[in-house]
């Protein structure tokens, strides 16, 4: 191949990783929050998970699958809590892929970005990364009943998510033997003490809410993945 061809396939490579977040030679994907030039929010802090995150996640993931559906998956995670709704929509994705899904965890994976990382089927931290966890924060605007409606539908998404974290440290970590009912209980009364509850990156595998540190090694991070799609 000339070289300005291969050139130009590179360049094409690289701007669809800074443009697009996918990096189809790599079969990898970056899930990050990104400032646009059109968002009316100047504060410079990173926008966490919205809709325009999960609808470019949701391309991603089935551009990937529809050219090999069996092939695992790296999404670079580096973004703080954000929207319940939109996490969640990532979170179902990842979950029903028949693509095998590791995600590697930067800075952070906080409120609903540590229910994301529940959705792969190998959850690998940075290793100074952390883990944090809580109830989430509910803002309420509109009228009267709609606040109401709100607040009653925000009830119900508390339940699901204490759950998704039961169910994954139920298979493995230091309460894997517990009921669920006491796991659960475990973790409401952390909640209700600490409002925000923190853990290390070995904690957090320690609780059976990660699978590893990340060791260094790329070319071993997917190796073994398909053995653990559920």
């Amino acid at each position: 191949m000339p070289r300005k061809r291969v050139n130009s396939a590179l360049h094409d490579a690289i701007r669809a990783v800074q443009d697009w977040n996918i990096d189809v030679r790599q079969f990898a994907i970056h899930l990050t929050g990104e400032q646009r030039a059109y968002s009316d929010d100047d504060s410079g802090s990173e926008p966490g998970v919205e809709y325009q995150m999960s609808s470019r996640l949701i391309k991603n993931l089935h551009i990937l699958s529809g050219l090999d559906p069996s092939r695992p998956i790296l999404i670079h995670m580096k973004t703080c809590g954000g929207d319940w709704m939109e996490g969640m929509a990532i979170y179902d994705v990842i979950k029903l892929i028949s693509n095998p899904v590791v995600i590697l965890n930067y800075t952070h994976a906080r409120s609903m970005s540590s229910i994301i990382l529940q959705a792969a089927d190998r959850r690998v931290m940075m290793p100074h990364s952390h883990f944090m966890f809580h109830d989430g924060t509910l803002e309420l605007s509109g009228t009267f009943k709609g606040a109401l409606t709100n607040a009653e539908w925000a009830k119900k998404e508390h339940p699901i998510m204490v759950d998704i974290y039961v169910n994954r440290m139920k298979e493995r970590g230091k309460f894997s033997k517990k009921t669920k009912d006491e796991i659960r209980k475990m973790l409401e009364t952390q909640m209700d003490k600490k409002e925000d509850v923190f853990l290390t990156a070995q904690e957090t595998i320690s609780w059976g809410l990660a699978d590893s540190i990340f060791d260094g090694n790329w070319q071993r991070l997917t190796k073994y993945v398909r053995r653990l799609k559920r």
